[in-house]
């Protein structure tokens, strides 16, 4: 299939299966979802499946949580469900090894992976997908084991929430999202975070036209991972009173995707003192980069010495911000870096485009590898391809792009 066929095909398939794309004056398919296809070796799902099962079983463990540092009204808020769309984020080579790059509790692109199946498929819907099924059905659960209610008896209501969900990047997904909740029969709205209401034990979207009912379910896309901020006190007393399902959560992220837990699971010990199994310590440490904190440095003379082997980014970063590779570091950013709360990492580069065509255009592009995981389990695995240092979405024919093993 040609390039223009393809973005022919995924055009009309998004215009069928989400009508709601429609407000949206333009969407830049080709910088979002790439028409190539990636084929990786079967190792490399091997090795994330398996580090994905062991990350999830140790976290489990009171041993474990009893490990981390505390995080007020986070880390003392015992969840009965887990949290929908994490992803695991992994760096490949050719020989199928993978490194864990970070663990996210807001991850995109699970919606633009199924249209892009379709788009590569001969025929097939939604309905027939069997990931996005998967997905319904973790949905399903997390609300059932947050609430008690069951989405097969009753018309949940969920929230789909984040700051200016209108000017954000990924506005297309959020209404793709809004599109499939309402279709399989729930009542599903977006609620900025300051619209929301807590009172007398419920969650209420002050948007919400008459009559109110409470919210049983939001789809957290926050990056304010722990409700910290002024705007998200309301979702912060319904995460703590455990009467809404709010997934992903703060105590997930607490748990796995604090960036803090990369720097613990490459200290010595750490793994064995909180139980994992010689079994798990092995997929994990099979997966894990060299995380650091400056501390673990003897000064920052040391650190700038190694620089050129070395990766830099903020603890509380997300989406690539502020994140520096030491080699292109300059004087001047690294002491501002020094100053800040950032962890070290091992520079691990990402996978070059496999071509044979060295005057391709695809030659200096790169690639990561994302699996989509309810649980402990790998839903979906796409990959993201750009030009430059991080994931950007910023050239076409870039973006989230087919995986075949």
């Amino acid at each position: 299939m040609s390039y223009n066929s393809f973005y022919k095909k995924l055009q009309q398939l998004a215009a069928r299966e989400f009508p709601s794309l429609s407000e949206i004056p333009e969407v830049t398919w080709d910088h979002l979802i790439s028409p190539l296809e990636l084929t990786l070796p079967k190792l490399a799902l091997e090795r994330a499946t398996a580090a994905v099962k062991a990350l999830h079983a140790v976290s489990r463990r009171a041993a474990y949580s009893q490990a981390l540092p505390a995080q007020p009204g986070v880390s003392n808020v015992e969840t009965k469900h887990e949290s929908v769309l994490m992803a695991y984020d992994f760096h490949t080579t050719e020989d199928g090894e993978c490194a864990l790059v970070e663990i996210n509790t807001n991850a995109s692109g699970f919606m633009f992976g199924s249209l892009m199946h379709l788009a590569h498929a001969t025929d097939g819907t939604l309905e027939s997908f069997a990931p996005l099924n998967d997905l319904r059905d973790a949905f399903a659960r997390e609300l059932k084991l947050g609430t008690g209610k069951d989405m097969q008896t009753s018309t949940p209501h969920l929230a789909i929430t984040d700051t200016d969900i209108r000017e954000q990047k990924m506005l297309p997904e959020f209404l793709m999202y809004r599109d499939w909740m309402q279709r399989l029969g729930w009542k599903a709205e977006f609620c900025e975070p300051e619209q929301f209401e807590w009172r007398d034990g419920h969650l209420y979207n002050a948007a919400d036209t008459a009559p109110k009912t409470p919210v049983d379910f939001v789809y957290n896309r926050l990056t304010d991972f722990y409700f910290e901020e002024p705007q998200n006190v309301q979702l912060a007393k319904a995460f703590q009173d455990r009467s809404v399902c709010i997934s992903p959560n703060p105590r997930e992220y607490w748990l796995l995707a604090d960036k803090q837990r990369l720097i613990q699971f490459t200290q010595p010990g750490f793994l064995e003192s909180v139980g994992a199994t010689p079994a798990e310590q092995e997929a994990i440490r099979k997966v894990m980069i060299p995380t650091y904190e400056i501390g673990d440095f003897n000064s920052h003379d040391e650190i700038w010495q190694q620089r050129r082997g070395l990766f830099f980014k903020p603890k509380r970063s997300h989406g690539g911000k502020s994140v520096y590779r030491g080699e292109s570091v300059s004087r001047k950013v690294f002491e501002r870096l020094m100053a800040e709360d950032i962890l070290i990492q091992k520079f691990t580069p990402a996978q070059r485009i496999p071509t044979d065509d060295v005057r391709s255009v695809l030659t200096n592009w790169k690639f990561d590898l994302r699996c989509f995981v309810y649980a402990d389990r790998i839903q979906l695995s796409i990959a993201r391809i750009y030009q430059g240092q991080v994931t950007n979405f910023a050239s076409p024919l870039g973006g989230f792009t087919l995986v075949r093993f």
